[in-house]
This record gives C-alpha cells, structure tokens and sequence, in this order.
C-alpha cells in the first residue's frame, strides 16, 4: 500500500488505476467464492446432484437422498456402488423396512430392516399389490399380510 506521504508523488492517474485493479480483484474472490458456495449447498442437498441416485447413505433411517416414492406414505431411495444398485425401502418415520440389492436383472434381499423376513423378490408378479415404485428396471409392490406390511420387487423385463 502506498504510504499517504509518498502518494504525491504518484500521477493521480496512478493512484485510480490500482485502486481500480484492486476492485476488479475483490469482484473476481466474490464471485469465485460464491460460486464455490453454491457448488458446496448443492452437494450438500443432493450428493447425487440432482439425479435421485447417491452413492453412500445406505441403512440410514434418513439418507441424503430423494424420495423416489410414488406414495407419499413411504420413502423410497436408491443408491449405486460399484455397478451395483440398493433400493432401500423407509416408512415415513424413517424406519428402515427392507432393502434390495441389484445387478442388472438379479435380485437380492439385504439383511436389514423390520420387514426383512416379509420381503420376495421375483421375476413375475405373484401376488397383486400397491405399486410405490416404479422404474424401467425394478417394481416395488406392497401387500398387507397377517403378520404386516410384505414387498415384492420385481425385476422388468
């Protein structure tokens, strides 16, 4: 910075051309750093950026990720590891249910959630059921039994 005294010294067009790089330099951190915010708030909401699939989180009762539910009582979230996909099925108190694991067409149940012994996985529908997922891949139907909630996903053909 230039000492006060020596600033007689400089053309007072010399003095207005720092302190018009120096502005342009604060514009240039303001803008870098709110960009960086919204890139942070953005990974923050939705670790998957915005497409539904997040890559960590599975068996949380209320992962970072979205609902992909068509029926607002329940909470469906999917993740994707290593080319393999989990469907984890939530209540709306977010209890974990049940949670599926996927390749391609093969699927799997997972041994987690209260509903784990209730939940079949199949290549046909075998008992109808309300459908509270849906994809290109995979069907999640939910049917009530004499013991409670019971799901069947079913892989699409």
């Amino acid at each position: 910075m230039i000492q006060p005294e020596m600033q007689a010294e400089f053309p007072a067009w010399e003095r207005i051309d720092g302190m018009e790089t120096k502005a342009k330099g604060l514009a240039i951190v303001a803008a870098a750093a709110l960009a960086l915010s919204f890139q942070a708030q953005a990974q923050t909401c939705c670790p998957s950026g915005g497409h539904g699939v997040v890559g960590k989180g599975l068996g949380e009762s209320v992962p970072q990720a979205l609902n992909l539910a068509t029926d607002s009582a329940w909470r469906i979230y999917e993740f994707s590891r290593d080319g393999v996909n989990y469907l984890q099925i939530n209540d709306a108190n977010g209890v974990v249910r049940a949670a599926v694991g996927r390749i391609g067409k093969t699927l799997w149940v997972l041994p987690m959630g209260s509903d784990v012994a209730r939940v079949t996985v199949t290549a046909a529908p075998v008992v109808p059921g309300r459908v509270v997922y849906r994809t290109a891949d995979v069907v999640v139907r939910l049917r009530a039994d004499g013991r409670g909630d019971a799901w069947e996903v079913t892989s699409v053909e």
